[in-house]
């Protein structure tokens, strides 16, 4: 399997996506702020980590089952 590399259009759409991401984070926590404040920080932490690590799996899988890595 070659590896794709990182070109211009990947970045480009990486930058975009997380731009994106970041501020309808942002919108929210300007919504929803005040619903936030009743968890601790431990809490926050930990439902933030198993996100990130459920997405990380399953992009990963959906890589792998694709062909790509």
């Amino acid at each position: 399997m070659p590896d794709i590399g990182a070109p211009f259009g990947f970045d480009l759409s990486t930058t975009l996506v997380g731009s994106g991401f970041t501020l309808l984070v942002s919108s929210a926590v300007l919504r929803y702020g005040d619903r936030v404040s009743r968890f601790t920080n431990e809490e926050l932490y930990g439902v933030g980590g198993a996100v990130l690590l459920v997405l990380g799996v399953v992009y990963g899988l959906f890589l792998v089952l694709r062909g790509d890595r």
